[in-house]
């Protein structure tokens, strides 16, 4: 996934001043480095990549960063949690199982499914997650 880093770490900053966090020097020294690789990325790398940083201070922020939507949470692996950059609105992801590259998807009919599904089910949807598994063609 490549990106304009000044422009996304702009939306992440204005994102998150709306949702009333301060931006701190830390926390733009956190989207910096998540910025730099362009990659996903898990919080032990993040800590390793910033040593001077508490651990405490970067579970926070990437806890931030997922509550206000500019970083997504993949369900990857039962060890670690893998984190990727956000760059649209709600969205689903295709991983490739061999090079873990990720790409954003949205899927109209998936949604409209699951709005159809609330409808169907005793209680209230409030939140759901679909990444498709692939190997890329780069890969196969």
């Amino acid at each position: 996934m490549v990106y304009d880093q000044i422009e996304v770490a702009n939306t992440i900053i204005n994102k998150m001043n709306s949702s009333g966090y301060s931006v701190t020097n830390t926390r733009r020294r956190i989207i910096a480095e998540i910025l730099r690789n362009q990659k996903i990325f898990t919080s032990e790398e993040l800590t390793k990549a910033l040593p001077n940083l508490g651990r405490a201070t970067i579970y926070r922020t990437l806890k931030i960063l997922n509550e206000i939507g500019s970083i997504c949470k993949l369900n990857i692996s039962e060890e670690n949690n893998f984190y990727t950059v956000s760059l649209s609105d709600h969205h689903h992801h295709t991983i490739c199982k061999k090079c873990n590259e990720i790409k954003e998807i949205n899927l109209i009919s998936v949604e409209k499914s699951i709005r159809q599904l609330d409808k169907k089910i005793d209680g209230d949807i409030i939140s759901h997650n679909l990444d498709i598994f692939i190997v890329c063609t780069k890969c196969s």
